[in-house]
C-alpha cells in the first residue's frame, strides 16, 4: 500500500526535471560541449519517469504498458556518458558491452511485463555501479583543479549508486517507497545542481586559465598591441606597444593616435580610421614620432571593433618595429641608386649572362646601346639577338674556347674581339669576368664588364704606322745626311782646287758658312716638325744673321728687307736652294759694299716667291754692281751657283745695273 504523500512528492519533484531540461539545452547551445547534450537528454527520461511514477501511483491501467525498465537504463547511460564527456574520459570496450546487454534485458522485461525483483536486480546493480564508478572519478580529478564541486559530486554520484543497488529490496516494502523515491529525488536534484556548479567551476578555473595565457602572451609577445577607441584614443597598450611609442603603458591610456603622427601624415590616418569604421581590415607600415623625436615605423595589422549593436567601437593594431628594416631598406634603396647610377654611365657594359655559345643574358646595362647599337631589352632572354650572334665569326671559336679554359680553371678571363654593331659597322671589344658559382660549386652564369677598345686599336695602327714612318723618315734623314756629307765633300774638294791662290783663312770662313747654311736648312726641316716644307722664311733669316757676323757686318750697317713666302718645296730641294743662298748673300758682303762709304745706306733684299709655275729667288743689292772682272773674283761660288741652279732645273738670270746687282734664280715649282 503506497503512501499518501508519494504521489504529492513525485508531482512536486516533475517541474525541476523541466528546468533542469532548458537549463542544459541553454548551454550546450552556448558552449556546444557533448555533455550538457548528453544531460539534456538524460533529465529527458527522468521526466519520462516521473510520468511512469505518477501514472503507477495514480492507478492508472495503462501502467502496465509503460516501459519503466528500459527509461531508466536510458537515463542512466546518458548520464554516465555525460560524466565521461565532462571528465574527459572514454566509453570503453567493456562499458559498452555491459550497456548493451543490460539494455537489451531491459527491454525484454519492459516487453515480457516482468516485475520480478531478481530478474530486474542486474539492471540497477549496473545502474548503481556506474554512478559509484563515476563518483570515483570526480574524486579522483579533483587534484587537476581544486574544485569542491568535484568532491561534493563525487560523493553525491558515489551514494547514489549504493541507494539504487537497494530499489529491488525496497519494491519488497512499498510502504517506504515515498522515502525512496524522496531520497532518489533529492540525489538527482542534489547531482544536476553539483553538476552545473562543477561545470561553472571548469569554466570559471578555463577562464582563469585563458585569461592568464592570454595576458602571458600580451606580456611576452614582440608585438606591440594598440587598442584604441571610436575617438581615436588609448584604450589599452601593451609593455612591447609602449616601448615601441617610448612611453609607460599608463601614461599612454587615453593618449589620442594623432599625438603620434606629424603634421604631414594626418590626412592618411584620418583616411585609415575612415576606413575602420567601414569596416575594413589592413596591414600597412607607417611612420610616428615619439615623444623624444625619435622615429619609429611600424607594420601595423589593423582591425575595426564593433559593440553588440553593430556600432563602430574602435579599432585594434598588431604592431611589429621595423625601424631598423626600413633603415636598411632606405640604405639598400640608396646603394641600387647608386649602383644603378653607376652602371648606367660606366663606358662600357655591365652583364650577367648564361654559360652557352649564345650568351644569353639575364642582365645588361644599358651601355650596349652606345657599343653594340641595340637596346639591352634586345639581349635579355635572346628576344631580339643572342649576344653571340653579334661577336665576329673568325673570333667566335676563339672567345668560347677561351672563357671555357678559364672557366674550368676557376680564375677570371680576359678576351679581345671583333664585334658586328646593329649598323654593320665593326667595332673592337674587350672584356674581363669570370664564372659566377653556386653552393655546390656548380657553374650558374657568367659576370663582368665588356668596353670599347676600337679607340684603342685605331691609336695602336696610328702609332705603328707613325713608328713606321719615324724610321722611314729616320733612314731618309740617314740618306740626306750621306748626301749632305757628300755635298760637303764635293764643296771642299772644288774650293781644295783654288786653295793656292786664295786666301786660306777666307776658304775656310766660306766653307764654314756652306756647312752652317746646311745645318739650317737640316734643322728647319726636321727640328720641329714631323715634315716641314714651308722652311724657308725662318731658314732666310737665320741665314743671314749668320753670314753678317760672319763677315763682320753689324745688323745696323745693312738693311735687310725679306719677301718671303712660305712656299711648299720638296724636301730634296731644300739644301740646292739653301746653298744658291748662301752664295748669293755671301758675294753681296764680299764685293757689292766694299766702295761705298760707312755712312752711305746699304740695302739687301730678299725674295722668294711664286709666278706662274715657275718660283723665284731674287737677291738684290744697292752695291756697286758687277764688273767685268767679277766673275774671276770669286768664281768658285758662280760656277756653283750655276751648278746648284741647273739641279733644279732652274736658270740664273743677272739684272745687274749701276744702282746695284739683282740676281735672280728661278726653277719649275713642280721639281
Amino acid at each position: 500500500m503506497t503512501h499518501p504523500w508519494l504521489l504529492p512528492t513525485i508531482i512536486a519533484a516533475s517541474p525541476s526535471a523541466f528546468f533542469l531540461i532548458f537549463i542544459y539545452l541553454y548551454l550546450y547551445k552556448k558552449e556546444g560541449q557533448k555533455a550538457l547534450l548528453a544531460w539534456s537528454i538524460c533529465w529527458v527520461f527522468h521526466l519520462l519517469g516521473y510520468i511512469g511514477n505518477i501514472m503507477q501511483v495514480g492507478g492508472v491501467d495503462s501502467y502496465k504498458y509503460f516501459p519503466s525498465f528500459s527509461i531508466d537504463f536510458i537515463r542512466a547511460l546518458f548520464q554516465f556518458l555525460g560524466c565521461l564527456y565532462f571528465l574527459n574520459k572514454s566509453f570503453s570496450r567493456p562499458f559498452q558491452i555491459l550497456f548493451s546487454l543490460a539494455g537489451l534485458w531491459a527491454l525484454y522485461l519492459d516487453f515480457e511485463k516482468i516485475r520480478d525483483a531478481y530478474l530486474i536486480w542486474p539492471i540497477y546493480i549496473l545502474i548503481g555501479g556506474s554512478q559509484i564508478y563515476t563518483g570515483i572519478i570526480f574524486l579522483r580529478t579533483k587534484n587537476l583543479i581544486p574544485s569542491v564541486g568535484k568532491i561534493i559530486a563525487g560523493w553525491i554520484f558515489i551514494l547514489w549508486g549504493i541507494h539504487v543497488l537497494n530499489y529491488p529490496f525496497l519494491r519488497f516494502h512499498p510502504e517506504y517507497g515515498f522515502i525512496g523515491f524522496f531520497i532518489a529525488g533529492l540525489f538527482r536534484f542534489s547531482s544536476a545542481i553539483v553538476i552545473l556548479l562543477v561545470f561553472f567551476e571548469e569554466t570559471k578555473a578555463a577562464l582563469f586559465k585563458t585569461e592568464g595565457d592570454y595576458k602571458k602572451i600580451v606580456d611576452t609577445t614582440l608585438e606591440g598591441i594598440w587598442l584604441i577607441d571610436k575617438e581615436s584614443k588609448t584604450r589599452f597598450v601593451n609593455s612591447k606597444m609602449a616601448e615601441f611609442l617610448g612611453m609607460s603603458e599608463k601614461d599612454l591610456v587615453g593618449k589620442s593616435l594623432f599625438d603620434f603622427v606629424t603634421a604631414d601624415r594626418l590626412g592618411s590616418v584620418s583616411k585609415r580610421l575612415e576606413e575602420r569604421k567601414q569596416g575594413q581590415a589592413e596591414v600597412h607600415d607607417f611612420y610616428f614620432r615619439r615623444p623624444d623625436g625619435e622615429p619609429v615605423w611600424l607594420l601595423m595589422s589593423t582591425n575595426p571593433i564593433f559593440d553588440p549593436q553593430g556600432n563602430y567601437d574602435g579599432a585594434l593594431a598588431m604592431c611589429t618595429d621595423i625601424t631598423y628594416y626600413k633603415k636598411t631598406e632606405t640604405a639598400l634603396k640608396e646603394s641600387e641608386r647608386q649602383l644603378s647610377t653607376l652602371i648606367r654611365n660606366l663606358p662600357g657594359i655591365a652583364y650577367r649572362c648564361a654559360y652557352n655559345q649564345d650568351y644569353t643574358m639575364e642582365f645588361i646595362s644599358e651601355g650596349c646601346f652606345e657599343l653594340t647599337g641595340y637596346s639591352p631589352s634586345d639581349f635579355v632572354s635572346n628576344r631580339t639577338i643572342s649576344f653571340g650572334e653579334i661577336i665576329h665569326p673568325e673570333d667566335a671559336e676563339r672567345v668560347f674556347e677561351e672563357v671555357t679554359e678559364a672557366v674550368s680553371k676557376n680564375v677570371p678571363y680576359r678576351l679581345l674581339y671583333r664585334i658586328h654593331q646593329r649598323s654593320g659597322e665593326i667595332r673592337w671589344a674587350f672584356e674581363q669576368g669570370s664564372g659566377v658559382r653556386g653552393e655546390n660549386g656548380e657553374l650558374i652564369a657568367l659576370e663582368g664588364f665588356i668596353t670599347d677598345f676600337t679607340q684603342v686599336k685605331l691609336a695602336e695602327e696610328i702609332m705603328a704606322n707613325a713608328l713606321q714612318e719615324k724610321d722611314i723618315l729616320l733612314k731618309e734623314v740617314h740618306h740626306r745626311v750621306k748626301n749632305y756629307l757628300q755635298v760637303l765633300s764635293s764643296l771642299l774638294s772644288i774650293q781644295l782646287e783654288q786653295v793656292e791662290a786664295s786666301n786660306p783663312t777666307q776658304v775656310l770662313t766660306e766653307s764654314q758658312n756652306r756647312i752652317l747654311s746646311m745645318a739650317y736648312v737640316h734643322e728647319s726641316l726636321y727640328g720641329k716638325h714631323r715634315i716641314s716644307d714651308e722652311f724657308f722664311p725662318e731658314f732666310v733669316s737665320r741665314l743671314v744673321d749668320s753670314l753678317l757676323k760672319s763677315f763682320g757686318h753689324k745688323k745696323e750697317e745693312i738693311q735687310i728687307f725679306l719677301n718671303c713666302e712660305s712656299l711648299p718645296i720638296k724636301q730634296n730641294s731644300a739644301i740646292p736652294i739653301g746653298l744658291i743662298l748662301n752664295e748669293l748673300v755671301t758675294n753681296v758682303l764680299k764685293h757689292a759694299f766694299s766702295s761705298k762709304k760707312h755712312s752711305e745706306e746699304k740695302i739687301i733684299k730678299i725674295s722668294f716667291y711664286k709666278d706662274g709655275n715657275w718660283i723665284h729667288l731674287d737677291v738684290t743689292d744697292n752695291g756697286k754692281g758687277k764688273s767685268s772682272n767679277s766673275k774671276s773674283e770669286d768664281s768658285m761660288g758662280l760656277e756653283l751657283v750655276d751648278l746648284l741652279t741647273k739641279q733644279l732645273k732652274g736658270s740664273v738670270i743677272d739684272l745687274s745695273s749701276e744702282q746695284g746687282t739683282v740676281t735672280r734664280i728661278r726653277f719649275p715649282a713642280s721639281y
